[in-house]
């Protein structure tokens, strides 16, 4: 069994409405998600969908019922780390879906490197590489932090 079908209990996962599941499936999967499964609804249109980034980096979307104008997300950001030298890549991958980028990528002071982008309902992801200095104790990243802020 691969680690994209593989079932166990999830620990913790987010769930997103979003106004149509097709166009998030199809963003998702740009950018590297696995489809676990797609559960239909009534009349078998797909009503949820279960993705993966990686184990225990699970994210369900169930499609809207009742169609909302306000932004979605406010102030929820969901992270995902990232494997050494692939950060990059994804940032292609992102940019030529024409993502938005809500922060650019770059170093950040608490040792790690990322970016922040919106999906197409406005949903906040940050995708994370790090630690970029990996000599660094824990006091000295807080520190390195609290001096940035």
């Amino acid at each position: 069994m691969s680690e994209s079908s593989e079932f166990y209990p999830m620990p913790g996962f987010a769930t997103f409405a979003v106004r149509d599941l097709g166009v998030s499936c199809v963003f998702y999967e740009s950018l590297g998600f696995r489809t676990v499964f797609v559960m239909p609804g009534p009349g078998g249109k797909p009503q949820l969908a279960h993705l993966r980034w990686a184990r225990y980096a699970d994210l369900l979307l169930k499609a809207e019922t009742a169609p909302e104008a306000r932004p979605k997300g406010l102030g929820l950001t969901v992270s995902f780390a990232v494997s050494d030298g692939a950060l990059e890549g994804l940032t292609e991958r992102a940019r030529s879906l024409g993502a938005k980028f809500v922060h650019e990528p770059g170093d950040r002071p608490w040792n790690a490197r990322d970016f922040t982008l919106a999906d197409p309902d406005g949903f906040a992801l940050t995708f994370a590489m790090g630690p970029l200095n990996r000599d660094l104790a824990l006091d000295q990243v807080v520190a390195n932090a609290a001096r940035a802020s």
